[in-house]
């Protein structure tokens, strides 16, 4: 893909690909606007805005059983499977933590490090 991705957020201009095999990218945000980058924790912000942390659950597994099930799939090969088995579980684990932060950092606690205790509060 050559051309700029139109109908992304407004504001948000990405060209190329989501990934980029430049040596010096491999370890940087590609999608992250300046104000992102500026401000991570927004980022948290819009992405429990648009999903729930159940909803994230429920596509990450559909993503996972069509990639691990489907005929002609892109894990044929029993490895292949595990492997993306255990990338789906560090997503769930990334999302999990970055609704922590952001529920963390919604309370206004910053002296507490017992991460749990803000969420067994809004139960």
């Amino acid at each position: 893909m050559n051309e700029p991705l139109t109908n992304s957020r407004p504001g948000i201009f990405f060209h190329g690909k989501s990934h980029n095999k430049h040596p010096l990218w491999h370890n940087q945000p590609l999608r992250l606007s300046e104000e992102h980058l500026n401000n991570p924790p927004l980022v948290f912000d819009d992405f429990f805005q648009c999903y729930h942390l159940n909803e994230t659950r429920e596509i990450l597994w559909q993503w996972l059983t069509a990639i691990i099930s489907s005929p002609g799939s892109i894990s044929n090969e029993p490895l292949e499977r595990s492997n993306h088995i255990y990338f789906y579980e560090k997503i769930e684990e990334l999302i999990e933590a970055a609704f922590v932060l952001k529920t963390h950092r919604l309370t206004g606690d910053q002296n507490s490090s017992d991460y749990s205790s803000l969420l067994n509060s809004e139960a």
